[in-house]
């Protein structure tokens, strides 16, 4: 079809230009976005709504949108993780929790012959090792002193989304040759520094901007 045929149609004109105005910006109300695009509260209101029952917005505690930014969520965690892994010389993972599991979705590896595997898309179970004390626990980082794999050592710090919900954790893992338990408590602390900025970006509550 040739561009000069197509008409415009009005709602989705309207959504197309709410998400390049939440693209990359804090939250914003409907009143806000209702100015910015110069439309109605209650049609911006409504375009939201539908909006965020597809998943491609959410809505905060305070009513605010943003992009859903679960969906950029590997490109979120990617240069973190490289950091990561420069940073330790050990395998840095993002898993996300799904259907009792945790399933891989990104990782950084280092170059090296000797370093533990991260298939992308490999699920472990969700109630064990280090990603389970902090996804189904409450801890800010969770260890795992051979307790999954034997000769692994691994630390995790979990990611939280605007409903306060831990839906996914940063993992650094390695042989415990290479990760002693000192040095695996200052790569937890540096997980959990990078799972706090995600956890941010996604509008989690009591998280600053």
């Amino acid at each position: 079809m040739a561009s000069s045929t197509f008409r415009i149609v009005p709602a989705v004109d309207k959504a197309g230009r709410l998400l390049a105005e939440l693209h990359g910006a804090d939250a914003l109300g409907i009143s806000e976005l209702a100015r910015r695009i110069g439309a109605s509260k209650g049609t911006v209101r409504d375009i939201l709504l539908t909006l965020e029952m597809h998943g491609m917005v959410m809505r905060d505690s305070a009513g605010r949108f943003r992009t859903n930014d679960k969906l950029d969520l590997v490109s979120l965690a990617t240069p973190r993780l490289n950091a990561l892994m420069s940073e330790t010389g050990e395998t840095a993972i993002l898993g996300v929790a799904r259907d009792g599991q945790l399933e891989i979705v990104a990782r950084a590896e280092p170059a090296t012959d000797l370093h533990m595997s991260a298939p992308i898309g490999r699920r472990i179970p969700l109630n064990a090792g280090a990603h389970g004390k902090v996804i189904m626990g409450s801890e800010r980082v969770g260890f795992d002193d051979e307790e999954y794999l034997r000769g692994v050592r691994a630390v995790a710090a979990p990611i939280v989304d605007a409903t306060g919900r831990r839906i996914a954790a940063i993992l650094v893992v390695g042989f415990k040759e290479r990760l002693d338990m000192r040095t695996l408590r200052r790569v937890g602390e540096r997980c959990a520094g990078v799972a706090d900025e995600i956890s941010r970006r996604l509008g989690a509550p009591g998280a600053a901007a």
